[in-house]
């Protein structure tokens, strides 16, 4: 029965535990014709073919990459496809290997370093079983004595196929050539099962039906027979496998060394590969090999979170393509958990805190902190403890501790010094809330009752605290009185007011103590008096003005001849007394011209003045005048000498003649209209004023002018 096999590139490397390392990738290209063949009957079927897409150096390897001339390819049986097996592989005939001749004898190289084999339609539900890579002497052109070998396990190689990859035996200690310089590399599938209950299956991809270069590939039979594919006791088919050696004339040396095989978790460790031959690259597994390499580099850096012995493995190319791989184990012990407590604090500054390291034997501390030991931190920061235990590991912890500013208090006074019954606040800053000693509310008016000191603790915002102290003295305060307390007084009258009880005083409206003054109206006038300590007390003084009495002077006729009499009036008050002699309200007979003053009194014993003039004249022809007949108005009166004369039924023919208080004329003016603007220029006073008409006094008026 032939297999179909389809052409996978993978290029893996392992050696030792199966690591991986990654070089060639596969990609797809179309299928070529099925070619009908037979194996007791059996019709193989061909599947998927890929092809190799990216090369390495040939200069010491074989087929690889594989000929541009190869279609790739899986031969298999069975329906659908595969049923059965494989060509390529195990399948329901029982095939233990499948083997490529290599004739390297015209070459300079005498060994094998790795191998690369590419498989496909990989399986097995036992991860662990193992697929053996052998090499033989193959002087006699037939698998003759074994030369060496290495295994993969299915589990590697499902994740080759997976991954599209090669997979790679790497051999630490290189395979020598037999003299003859020919070999058989096989692929020992003997490990392998395909029975009705287990059907591990496994591919190693071929080129197509007679592309096969140099030979054709071979298999061994349950009979332990070997085979040539190509004979027809087989499946004839000329037919290549993907397993590619790699030869050279001299390994590369491979050596990495490390500051110490033991080391603590978490520590960090450097591998460094100084002594090595001089590769183009290095790869770096640390205790397990993956896909991908941990690191890469001339040297390399971990560190271990888990106690335990891991096996770190180095693998070495040179521009050839040829691999050299190192493996060291390091014991890994573990380092103790140290804490820090506590882990985070808050201080306030100038206070003290006590750190402890927990987890180990011995412990030290950064920043000069002693183990459980109180300091005052000058700042806010990290603390870092280093714990060491009994088998020398070490490990840290970090106490981060937060110093919060200590307020700077004050303590303030509206007054240091305060008289007896007066109110002083108290106001403390630089905190956000203040709680005072004494009973005092912060910022609240209070009367202390005697000198004291008070204490005012501030809070601030990150809740530190701080004090200040403010002293408050209480002076006495002086009984003032005020003489007189009450007074009444006349408009214009003087009083004398005196402040008792005090050492100075300070009166309101302008007051000087004990000093007489002239008050305008009504007044309650308030005393201070201040004692010889500042103290102050008031009293008051009520000191009512009455006004003085509104008096008038009237007279019967402010004009007479000589000889004849005048009555005078006084107004407005309830006494009168008159200048010149005169008595109230009683006619006499003034010789000549004058101003008279009465001064009234009230009932308040206030008085006032007022004034009037009575002008005596020789009265020649006055007697004659007619004042019904003609009446004038002057105005403004009073003036500043300046105003206007308006007649009523003036004719034509009226002159005025102005007297001043004696009786001397003045001023005299014809009157050309009935309305006159006349500018006297005559000086402040009381005049009268006469209209003449025909030589006659026809109308008499006051004029005054101011």
């Amino acid at each position: 029965m032939k297999k179909q096999l389809l052409y996978s590139f993978t290029f893996i490397a392992l050696m030792l535990a199966n690591f991986s390392f990654a070089q060639q990738n596969r990609t797809s290209v179309s299928p070529a014709p099925a070619k009908a063949l037979s194996k007791n009957g059996a019709t193989p079927k061909k599947g998927t073919q890929a092809v190799i897409t990216t090369t390495t150096s040939t200069c010491m390897s074989i087929n690889l990459p594989a000929p541009a001339t190869w279609s790739l390819v899986n031969y298999g049986t069975g329906t659908p496809i595969f049923a059965d097996g494989f060509v390529n592989g195990p399948n329901i005939y029982g095939d233990r290997e499948k083997a490529m001749y290599f004739d390297v004898s015209a070459t300079a190289n005498t060994m094998i370093t790795q191998v690369y084999v590419g498989f496909d339609h990989a399986f097995s539900a036992t991860p662990t079983k193992t697929v053996a890579v052998r090499f033989y002497d193959g002087t006699t052109l037939s698998p003759g004595a074994a030369l060496g070998s290495g295994t993969l396990s299915m589990g590697t190689i499902m994740t080759d196929v997976s991954n599209n990859q090669y997979s790679l035996i790497i051999f630490p200690t290189p395979i020598l050539l037999p003299a003859s310089k020919r070999f058989f590399a096989s692929v020992d599938i003997s490990g392998l099962q395909w029975t009705s209950t287990v059907k591990d299956s496994l591919s190693i991809i071929s080129n197509t039906d007679n592309q096969t270069i140099p030979s054709a590939a071979w298999e061994k039979w349950n009979t332990n027979t070997w085979y040539n594919m190509g004979s027809t006791s087989s499946w004839t088919l000329d037919i290549s496998l993907l397993i590619h050696p790699f030869l050279t004339q001299a390994p590369i040396t491979a050596t990495f060394t490390t500051p110490s095989n033991t080391v603590c978790t978490g520590q960090s460790v450097t591998y460094n590969s100084a002594g090595s031959t001089s590769p183009g690259t290095y790869e770096w597994y640390y205790a397990a090999i993956t896909a991908t390499p941990n690191a890469t580099g001339v040297t390399a850096t971990t560190s271990y979170s888990v106690p335990g012995t891991y096996t770190t493995t180095m693998i070495m190319e040179d521009a050839c393509g040829s691999l050299g791989v190192r493996q060291k184990t390091i014991s890994v012990i573990p380092s103790p958990t140290v804490s820090a407590t506590p882990s985070s604090t808050t201080v306030c500054s100038g206070k003290s805190v006590t750190l402890n390291g927990n987890g180990a034997s011995t412990y030290a501390w950064t920043g000069g902190v002693t183990n459980n030991v109180a300091f005052v931190p000058a700042s806010s920061g990290n603390y870092t403890v280093t714990g060491t235990a009994a088998n020398g590991c070490t490990n840290s912890a970090v106490a981060s501790v937060v110093v919060n500013t200590t307020p700077t208090v004050t303590a303030n006074t509206s007054t240091t010094s305060v008289c007896s019954g007066n109110n002083v606040t108290l106001t403390g800053g630089g905190a956000s809330t203040y709680a005072w000693t004494g009973g005092v509310t912060n910022n609240v008016a209070f009367a202390p009752s005697s000198t004291s000191s008070y204490t005012v603790t501030g809070t601030a915002a990150n809740s530190c605290t701080n004090t200040a102290v403010v002293s408050v003295t209480v002076n006495p305060t002086p009984t003032v009185s005020a003489t007189p307390s009450s007074t009444s007084i006349c408009q214009g009258d003087t009083v004398i007011l005196n402040g008792n009880g005090a050492s100075t005083y300070a009166w309101t409206g302008g007051v000087t103590n004990n000093t007489a003054f002239t008050p305008s109206a009504t007044t309650i006038y308030t005393v201070t008096g201040t004692n010889t300590v500042g103290c102050s007390a008031t009293a008051v003084s009520n000191v009512i003005v009455n006004s003085n009495p509104s008096v008038t002077a009237n007279t019967t006729s402010t004009l007479i001849c000589t000889g004849n009499t005048v009555t005078l009036n006084g107004g407005g008050a309830n006494v009168y007394v008159w200048s010149s002699g005169v008595n109230n309200n009683v006619p006499f007979s003034p010789t000549t011209t004058a101003i008279y003053t009465v001064t009234g009194f009230d009932a308040n014993n206030c008085k006032n003045t007022a004034t009037v003039s009575v002008v005596v004249s020789a009265c020649t022809g006055i007697a004659n005048v007619e004042q019904t007949k003609a009446q004038f108005i002057v105005y403004p009166n009073p003036n500043n000498g300046n105003f206007v004369i308006e007649l009523n039924g003036f004719n034509g023919t009226s002159s005025i003649e102005i007297y001043n208080s004696i009786g001397k004329l003045v001023y005299s003016q014809d009157l050309t209209t009935e309305k006159n603007n006349l500018t006297t220029n005559l000086s402040s006073g009381i005049y009268f004023v006469n209209v003449i008409e025909n030589g006659k006094v026809i109308a008499v008026q006051k004029l005054i002018c101011e």
